[in-house]
């Protein structure tokens, strides 16, 4: 399945994420808990990268030119909340209509109707933005 996110107003999309495990008869509520895990365990992965030390490449040094930044200058990246917690502030959000999701260009409204999920399905998850002013 790939996953792509968004937001309202913007003309861009997010880089697609190919997520395995995610296929069969499925609810949305199991499709948050497993993206909302695979995002866990990315931020880990980035989290332990960013507190190593690094030797920068000479491909380093000229992304560092064009972007002006060379390395993390030894920020320390907080910790991730509990996995039970990143779960209920998803199905929170949801519920809140933070963002919307479609699967094949169709919106899910029921965190627990079981939809079927295929291996070339497409999940677009939607952030609205609030409008100030």
């Amino acid at each position: 399945m790939l996953v792509e996110t968004a937001a309202m107003g913007r003309r861009t999309l997010g880089e697609p994420l190919a997520i395995r495990g995610a296929e069969g008869d499925l609810s949305l509520r199991a499709l948050l808990r497993i993206l909302v895990d695979h995002e866990l365990a990315e931020y880990a992965t980035h989290r332990e990268r960013s507190a190593m030390l690094r030797v920068l490449t000479p491909v380093d040094l000229v992304r560092g030119a064009e972007t002006g930044r060379y390395g993390n200058e030894g920020r320390e990246l907080p910790a991730a909340p509990p996995a039970d917690d990143a779960h209920a502030r998803a199905i929170e959000a949801f519920d809140d209509q933070l963002f919307f999701v479609f699967l094949d260009d169709v919106r899910i409204t029921d965190l627990d109707a079981i939809q079927t999920i295929g291996p070339h399905s497409r999940l677009r998850l939607v952030r609205l933005v609030a409008l100030t002013g």
